[in-house]
């Protein structure tokens, strides 16, 4: 029941392989009595002092309903809190005073209690690890805006969610072990991420893979696995889908890294983008599934009514993205952001990405080639080391993939034609277009009631392929240069400039008499609960010499949890108009003071 690996049917993301038979274990269990199924739900009064857990028991076999099992819970050091027991099926409330709670990276412990389970006379025993922690997903106005906030609140911290895209790790996933599990994680949790999406069009990961995610304190926006298409409606299917979604949320749910169940990935843009009968004004299910979009029925019916009965403490999300008047809206819900680079869409400069924000920026990036030493390990042929030769071509996997990145890379850098050079260069217009990304959708999260932005996700951390794109890591784990521009822009402490240049016509009439003059608009983010003084250094240096034409330093305090405007420093008076001004770059430096 753990679902069909969708990434086949999805070329852009891997190759095509054509898989038949079961890739997870299959094995023969005789029991007696059993336990089916342990349900463990962690409320957290709003106090934060108190944690009630109710522990659930589910048995098959002979006698259940007069089998006694033994319920054990412990602190993270392995120490007995509590203990109970259950009469056939049933449950048992533990509760915990001043409990030693759950946080996410960058947010305090991650700390995790245990579960045991054992049906007397040792018949069957199952332990479970959970965390207790509070989690909210705030939807609410935001003053003097259109639309609503979309973040994520733990133990009453309002997080700022950053972080990247999970795709399935390896094309043949049965080579998939706890180690490089936890070897791809670790490399985002020294990136300084604290979510990662697990994306609908792949699988419902293995257990080990949320058990790294509790352990790092790695927030998970789980989508159901459902993406990029039009569902019919059968009752045979309504019956599947239903039963896959129970499994794999009664297999999960006692994960505290597990902060969002989400619909699907891209099927109402899907229905929007070629026109079926969709209204979001109509809430009868009749009509729907009578309609050309019949899928909306799994969405907003059964997989609701499934995370609703099952796991009611976490927030469910219908669709990625999904919003207000339509699913891509900026100002309700999230969005994929993909004007940048998508063939389908305008293909935007980078550059621009201040203007393509939104509430919760879930999907977008820049595709580049892998590590050059990848390549070569792969590609042993001389005569196939170039850019545009056959094996190339073949891992790029979506429709205009080397037109649009040959047209990023004219557009920004001078490069040379070599595989070397080429790979690189790809490297670097993904390196900043990820640095332009980050600070512009950062600088929105601007404190209570200024949540204007809550958070990006990356696509993506990881390759299935030894493919040309949008990862952070190559297939072979290797980091690219956006990995670590990513890793500074997440760090608790940044800080921001961006260059504009204001006008001033001779008339009205003019097109060519008119003064430029450039000034830098300055900011910056600390993510810490604490406010933290700095000395901002702000220096003007030349590009072609490297020397220093200018330099000042301002006494700031950086307020916790949130960006600053810093104000705005002009450039120096031989280099303001907007020509002169293109020779310099704006170097600004952060240096904590004591007190």
């Amino acid at each position: 029941m753990s679902g069909v690996l969708q990434i086949d049917a999805v070329t852009y993301r891997g190759p095509t392989l054509l898989t038949a038979g079961p890739w997870r274990p299959i094995y023969l269990e005789t029991f007696v009595t059993r336990i089916l199924d342990l349900g463990i739900d962690v409320e957290v009064l709003d106090t934060l002092d108190t944690a009630i857990i109710t522990v659930s028991v589910e048995l098959e076999g002979a006698d259940v309903d007069t089998t006694t099992t033994l319920l054990k819970i412990s602190d993270p050091s392995g120490q007995k809190i509590d203990q109970g027991e259950v009469q056939g099926r049933g449950s048992y409330r533990f509760i915990v005073q001043n409990p030693s709670l759950w946080y996410p990276l960058g947010y305090g412990k991650q700390s995790l209690h245990t579960v045991t389970a054992t049906v007397k006379g040792n018949l069957d025993k199952v332990s479970k690890r959970a965390g207790l922690r509070l989690v909210e997903l705030v939807q609410r106005p935001l003053p003097g805006q259109k639309g609503l906030t979309f973040f994520f609140r733990v133990n009453h911290i309002p997080i700022y969610s950053q972080g990247t895209n999970w795709i399935p790790p390896d094309v043949f996933l049965p080579r998939m072990t706890l180690q490089r599990y936890r070897d791809w994680l670790s490399w985002a949790a020294r990136g300084n991420q604290n979510m990662i999406r697990v994306w609908g069009g792949g699988i419902y990961e293995d257990d080990r893979f949320y058990d790294t995610c509790d352990e790092l304190g790695i927030l998970i926006w789980q989508d159901f696995m459902m993406g990029c298409g039009a569902y019919p409606y059968h009752d045979y299917l309504v019956q599947s889908i239903r039963a896959e979604a129970e499994y794999n949320v009664r297999r999960l749910r006692h994960h505290p890294c597990i902060v969002l169940w989400c619909g699907n990935n891209e099927d109402y843009m899907f229905a929007e983008l070629y026109h079926l009968e969709y209204d979001p004004k109509d809430d009868n299910p009749e009509h729907w599934i009578k309609s050309s979009f019949p899928g909306r029925y799994y969405y907003e019916v059964v997989l609701k009514q499934v995370t609703e009965t099952l796991a009611p403490r976490t927030p469910y999300h219908l669709s990625s993205p999904y919003g207000g008047s339509y699913s891509n809206d900026p100002t309700v819900g999230d969005i994929h952001s993909w004007r940048v680079w998508m063939a389908d869409q305008p293909r935007y400069p980078y550059q621009d990405y201040e203007k393509l924000t939104g509430r919760f920026v879930s999907e977008f990036g820049m595709k580049s080639f892998p590590c050059l030493r990848t390549i070569n390990s792969l590609i042993d042929d001389p005569e196939e080391r170039h850019p545009q030769s056959d094996t190339m071509d073949m891992w790029h996997m979506a429709p205009e993939d080397q037109r649009t990145i040959s047209m990023y890379l004219v557009d920004n850098l001078r490069h040379g034609n070599d595989i070397e050079a080429y790979s690189w260069a790809t490297q670097i217009i993904q390196a900043e277009s990820t640095d332009y990304s980050l600070r512009a959708f950062r600088r929105l999260w601007r404190g209570t009631g200024e949540e204007e932005c809550a958070g990006c996700l990356i696509w993506q951390l990881n390759d299935c392929y030894p493919a040309v794109s949008w990862s952070l890591l190559d297939s072979a784990m290797r980091p690219k240069l956006a990995y670590y521009v990513s890793r500074r822009n997440y760090a608790s402490i940044l800080v921001g400039a961006t260059r504009r240049v204001t006008e001033e016509k001779a008339n009205e009439f003019t097109h060519v008499d008119i003064k430029r003059t450039t000034h830098a608009e300055l900011w910056a983010s600390n993510l810490t609960l604490d406010p933290v003084k700095v000395d901002l250094e702000i220096r003007f240096v030349t590009i072609s010499g490297g020397s220093c034409v200018h330099e000042e330093t301002r006494a700031l305090t950086l307020l916790p949890n949130r960006s600053t405007e810093l104000g705005t420093v002009d450039f120096p008076d031989s280099y303001r108009d907007s020509f002169a001004a293109s020779n310099l770059v704006v170097h600004l430096w952060l240096r904590g003071r004591r007190g």
